[in-house]
């Protein structure tokens, strides 16, 4: 087992309540609005080397409606392609539709673009359509909004401890690339997000 763990940038809020507010925007992934999680568009360059067994877990970005932390993580069950995951009766809510939060398999019943993506990722959607990553539900979680506000603090100095690296921002010590985990700094880091 190995673990990833990158600045998700344009994940905005774990509160699913907001969908459907005027004005608001709910992000699709990594999508955890329906069971099972799964982890299908942002970061393909992690998907593409990412296994079975292996731990995502995900940070807010900086100016967030939350501050900044992990707000979730993944632990991968299988990896299939996005058309495969279209045609998985039990991942039909991951379709992208004229819905909100979207859904994140990127292609349409005939393995093509899909449209409800509004262009947003079509310059390299023939490569994000090879991985999609299906989470493990008892092994996987969203925190809410209240777990969020009780890890901040702690944070970079938790990032610094696990990862060996110092810096005086957690995108110093994670990078805009993300950084790769062993099992131990997974185990570690899942233990801090579950402690109380």
């Amino acid at each position: 087992m190995k673990g990833y763990i990158y600045i998700a940038s344009s994940f905005e809020t774990v509160n699913r309540s907001m969908c459907g507010q005027r004005g608001s925007w709910v992000d699709n992934d990594p999508h955890f609005w329906t069971e099972p999680p799964t982890w299908g568009i942002c970061r393909n360059d992690l998907r593409a080397t990412a296994e079975p067994g292996d731990v995502v877990l995900f940070a807010l970005p900086k100016g967030g409606r939350h501050p900044q932390t992990i707000f979730g993580y993944l632990t991968i069950a299988r990896i299939v392609t996005h058309l495969q995951a279209y045609q998985t009766p039990a991942l039909r809510s991951k379709r992208m539709g004229n819905k909100q939060p979207n859904g994140n398999i990127i292609v349409n019943a005939r393995g093509n673009y899909n449209r409800f993506d509004e262009g947003a990722h079509f310059y390299k959607w023939q490569r994000i359509a090879q991985h999609y990553a299906i989470g493990r539900p008892g092994k996987s979680k969203l925190l809410s909004a209240t777990e969020i506000k009780q890890k901040a603090p702690l944070f970079l100095s938790t990032l610094t401890q696990v990862l060996g690296k110092s810096g005086p921002r957690p995108i110093d010590v994670i990078s805009r690339k993300g950084a790769m985990l062993t099992e131990l700094q997974v185990e570690r880091l899942l233990a801090w997000l579950r402690a109380q």
